[in-house]
């Protein structure tokens, strides 16, 4: 029980960091939206820091981030958001909630 309450106090200070973020328009908001949700259960958040840049927070469990980075490269072009040079970052969300520090765990560019 204590380890659910500590999981859920660091989810919501992560969260805070995540949310001041503003939206780049409904596509942007809608691949946001399809890494919070159930689809995707590693993600824990994501944000656009720009309309090149996703950032997607989950826990750091020593998986191939760059491989999800990738995955979420395809999930992109899916979306129709083609034709731009985005980054992918994954980024240690439990690091960003206890030391306010961008950890990346993963990336890729998607074209």
């Amino acid at each position: 029980m204590k380890r659910l309450l500590i999981i859920f106090l660091l989810l919501s200070v992560a969260t805070t960091c995540f949310a001041l973020t503003e939206s780049f328009g409904p596509k942007y908001d809608e691949i946001v939206i399809f890494f919070q949700g159930d689809d995707e259960p590693g993600a824990l958040d994501a944000m656009w820091e720009s309309k090149s840049l996703l950032k997607i927070g989950v826990f750091d469990n020593s998986t191939g981030y760059d491989s999800y980075a990738e995955h979420a490269c395809e999930i992109i072009k899916e979306k129709e958001i083609v034709d731009k040079n985005i980054t992918i970052q994954i980024i240690d969300i439990k690091k960003l909630a206890q030391h306010e520090e961008w950890v990346v765990l993963g990336s890729a560019q998607c074209q």
